[in-house]
């Protein structure tokens, strides 16, 4: 599902024009939703399969990748 969730913000990211601040725009209640939902499906992923390592993998891509977008939306809002 989580998946669904990102290939549809990317549909939507692509019949916006493909403008920057489309990237970042929420989907729902989600924030910068093409950094979170394969996040959170790694994370998941790694829980089904009993794999910490998975998950810890998946946390500091989190950390790291989520990060990143949301400081380039702080980024884009003082513009």
């Amino acid at each position: 599902m989580l998946m669904v969730l990102y290939e549809l913000a990317w549909v939507r990211y692509f019949k916006g024009g493909a403008q920057l601040d489309g990237m970042y725009a929420p989907l729902g209640p989600i924030p910068v939703p093409i950094a979170t939902l394969p996040v959170a499906a790694f994370v998941l992923l790694g829980i089904w399969h009993q794999s910490p390592a998975a998950v810890l993998s998946a946390v500091i891509l989190g950390v790291g990748h989520i990060g990143i977008h949301l400081g380039h939306l702080q980024e884009l809002a003082g513009r």
